[in-house]
């Protein structure tokens, strides 16, 4: 790694660094305490030699404070009541998500039967709405910034109701069409919204617990919906189907009414609009804890205080848009691997193998419509119980160790799965291996691809873009989601069902060189230690992969805003 001239000659600060860090770790085996962030960047402005020494003094000076021995604990921020009962509360649209996708695997029999779909109407019945919640995840992109969490959280559950009603209540395949764009608008707007906020209340140390709410939410409501199938399974294909939309609006009212209201808005978001300091540190004091709250909300207010500088110098150039996205360069890295991310994750076919249990069962030898949603329900409750798992093995183990063992265990599921769907095509019984190949694929996804992929969606933007790149993240989620769920029939029929997967475990093995080249280790960093390090500019993960890492000259030199070039 070749480091600037002015770092170079630094030479003692480093052997001090070095020292003092050393002695630390032999006398405790704690970790450092990194003190307040900066950007991984400045302005490349000369300096008076003058104004250099003073600066360089100041780190100095800055650093050796910050190496003062703190308990984890502290560091990261308590978790407070007030932020889990948010958390559980804005996850509801994963688990709306997961109930549509567990609940339409066995309703869309029925509703085709009395409706008379054909093949073509099933597929957009089914993959609609996931090209529709792409439009609604934009959409939250920009209504976040303007309106906050609170409010876009209302027009998501609003949005949810109105569409389930007029699906129930459906009498063509139109009605059912217009019935599931209203539900995806609602679903993308709190795909866009909720991950993102629960990152920005979560304390850095629960961050990857917290944001994996989501996903289990998301098993939940995917047994949910299955089990919904079974109890209704006796009941006449009219009233069975209409009675399966109308089932989950009970708890989404009460939900709404009663704790929606009590929801806090995003201390960041706060913090962006003027007079809300202490509403601000009042959130943070209830989610992180009384010893947190103050780091956390200087290290917001100076990120804040720099985006503002930088938007005002560069005039129209920094003027707030999708664009930045695309032009700044951190801003570019942070996409590249947060929508990459949400692309694979349902790149791979999952979508498909759990819309479509009943189908790829059916293609296994499993001929009654009873066994075929038994099954079902058994693969969705496997995937919960191991999403439960990958949970809280998040922050324990990090994000890429989860990851890359999650897509390694994906592909040989999916090779098993193609595997046995192509012998179950040539005459022979698969029926019990598909079944367990299922079973493996789901759990596989759930250790790590799952709840991880939510966890670095949400945490890898930098502030001022979060809210757009956590949109486009889920918009690109949403349509391969959509893609794939509406192709899937008509790949079965072209390649067959084994063909298919083959080319799913294509798909997770390109997923793993992309996880393995590009994703950064982020396990207890805060979101502005975060923005720092990608500002460093390279994307490579050992940039910022652990508490070595973080007691590197490199990593002082980050954040220093010193440039490093790439090796």
């Amino acid at each position: 790694m070749v480091l600037d001239s002015d770092w170079s000659k630094s030479l003692k600060w480093r052997e001090l660094s070095f020292l003092v860090t050393s002695v630390q770790r032999y006398t405790d085996g704690a970790r450092l305490a990194r003190g307040p962030m900066r950007r991984g960047y400045v302005e490349r402005d000369s300096m008076a030699a003058s104004d250099k020494d003073v600066r360089e003094d100041e780190e100095t000076q800055e650093m050796i404070s910050s190496m003062e021995m703190e308990h984890p604990s502290k560091r990261g921020g308590s978790l407070e009541w007030l932020a889990i009962s948010s958390v559980m509360t804005v996850s509801i649209f994963a688990g709306l998500l997961g109930y549509d996708i567990g609940v339409m695997a066995g309703a869309l029999l029925p509703m085709s039967r009395d409706l008379s779909f054909t093949s073509t109407q099933e597929e957009i019945a089914v993959g609609c709405l996931n090209f529709v919640s792409a439009a609604g995840a934009i959409g939250g992109g920009t209504m976040y910034n303007k309106l906050g969490a609170v409010k876009c959280v209302k027009i998501a559950v609003v949005l949810y109701a109105v569409g389930m009603l007029v699906i129930a209540a459906s009498h063509s395949f139109a009605m059912v069409f217009l019935g599931r764009v209203i539900v995806g608008l609602g679903v993308g707007l709190g795909f866009a919204i909720c991950p993102q906020y629960i990152a920005e209340i979560s304390p850095p140390a629960w961050r990857g617990v917290l944001v994996s709410c989501f996903e289990i939410s998301i098993n939940l409501g995917l047994c949910g919906g299955y089990l919904a199938n079974l109890v209704f399974i006796d009941v006449s294909d009219s009233p069975r189907w209409r009675g399966l939309m109308l089932l989950p609006l009970l708890p989404t009212a009460l939900i709404y009414v009663i704790n929606v209201p009590k929801l806090p808005e995003s201390p960041r978001w706060l913090l962006k609009t003027p007079g809300n300091e202490a509403l601000a540190r009042d959130v943070l004091v209830r989610t992180c804890g009384e010893t947190a709250a103050g780091p956390a909300l200087a290290d917001i207010k100076q990120v804040i205080a720099q985006q503002n500088a930088d938007e005002e110098n560069q005039g129209d150039r920094g003027k707030k848009g999708w664009s930045q996205l695309f032009e700044e360069p951190i801003a570019r890295r942070a996409l590249l691997i947060g929508a990459g991310t949400a692309f694979f994750q349902q790149a791979n076919g999952s979508e498909a193998a759990v819309y479509y249990v009943p189908q790829v069962l059916k293609a296994a030898g499993v001929e009654s419509e009873r066994d075929q949603l038994g099954a079902a329900a058994v693969v969705g409750l496997c995937k919960t119980v191991f999403i439960t798992v990958g949970q809280f093995s998040v922050d324990r183990y990090g994000r890429r160790v989860m990851l890359l063992s999650s897509i390694a265990s994906v592909t040989a599921a999916l090779w098993l799965l193609a595997y046995c769907l192509g012998a179950a095509q040539a005459g022979g019984s698969a029926a019990g291996l598909t079944l367990f190949a299922l079973c493996f694929f789901m759990a596989s996804f759930s250790l790590g691809m799952g709840p991880v992929t939510w966890v670095v969606t949400s945490e890898i933007f930098p502030l001022r873009v979060r809210s757009k790149g956590v949109a486009f993240s889920m918009a690109a989620n949403r349509i391969t989601s959509g893609t794939v769920a509406m192709t899937f029939l008509s790949l079965s029929r072209w390649l067959g069902a084994g063909g298919a997967f083959s080319l799913f475990a294509c798909v997770s093995a390109s997923h793993f060189v992309f996880t393995y080249f590009l994703l950064p280790e982020t396990r207890g960093k805060t979101l502005e230690e975060i923005e720092a390090a990608l500002g460093a500019g390279s994307t490579r993960y050992q940039r910022f992969v652990n508490d070595e890492e973080v007691a590197s000259p490199s990593y002082e030199a980050n954040r220093s805003g010193v440039p490093i070039r790439a090796p």
